[in-house]
């Protein structure tokens, strides 16, 4: 992954879907913004306890930088659960943590500060997947789903699923304790850490996607905080970065 400066902002690029003239997509860094400690300083996440006319304007900077439509954003409400939705009309979505659409006119967005965005793409039925994946939605496999409701709702094959791993919190820093810990398999735990990276690539392979085909930024989020938001670092009390997948029309 590689940051691009546009204004002020920096914003997240993976090489593969930057050279795909067929896709939007990005995530935002915590650079640029107007808002002040401990949101410094591109807050966009309006569930935060930052000032909303901050967080406004952060949005219209980002979506301006990111020559993105606010009109044709898809907003999940993220709860932490494994529902995922097939969207073919921008706006709010309501306790929905993946979302998946053919359609041109939306944008796919997540929040994030510290959980796994996930972007899948099929090239071959020209569909698109987002997904926020925090050790709950991994816990009950939620990358799984959103691809099982792909094959349902567009025939996509796994074996042609593109699957990009965004920034998260690393397996360098996520200690859980035993009560999380008994909810994934050892590959996924070292020494009293979780591995997002790790846990969610092998629900892709088991699902049939082609391990080639799984790209992981590796960035972690506590690791590099001056360009990211951490939840677990700050104490809870943090901004928000947005990722977005679109297909370009």
């Amino acid at each position: 992954m590689f940051f691009e400066k546009i204004n002020n902002l920096f914003i997240g690029r993976f090489t593969d879907l930057y050279h795909n003239t067929t896709l939007i997509h990005g995530i935002s860094t915590r650079k640029g913004g107007v808002s002040g400690d401990p949101f410094t300083s591109l807050n966009l996440g309006l569930n935060t306890a930052d000032s909303k006319d901050h967080v406004q304007e952060n949005r219209r900077l980002f979506l301006k930088s990111a020559a993105l439509s606010r009109n044709k954003l898809s907003i999940p409400q993220q709860v932490h659960g494994d529902h995922v939705k097939c969207v073919s009309e921008p706006g709010f979505q309501s306790e929905t943590d993946a979302i998946i659409t053919n359609s041109r006119d939306i944008i796919l967005t997540v929040q994030v500060a510290d959980c796994l965005p996930i972007y899948l793409y099929d090239p071959e039925n020209r569909c698109i997947g987002l997904v926020h994946a925090g050790w709950r939605g991994s816990a009950v496999k939620i990358v799984s789903k959103t691809l099982h409701k792909m094959q349902i709702t567009f025939k996509t094959e796994p074996e042609n699923i593109q699957a990009f791993l965004g920034p998260s919190i690393g397996p360098c820093c996520y200690e859980v304790g035993p009560e999380i810990i008994v909810k994934f398999s050892t590959k996924s735990i070292n020494n009293g850490n979780l591995d997002l990276w790790r846990c969610n690539s092998e629900q892709l392979i088991e699902a049939g996607v082609n391990h080639h085909n799984i790209i992981i930024s590796r960035l972690c989020t506590v690791c590099h905080p001056d360009l990211f938001f951490s939840h677990r670092a700050s104490g809870g009390n943090t901004g928000r970065m947005i990722a977005y997948l679109g297909l370009s029309e």
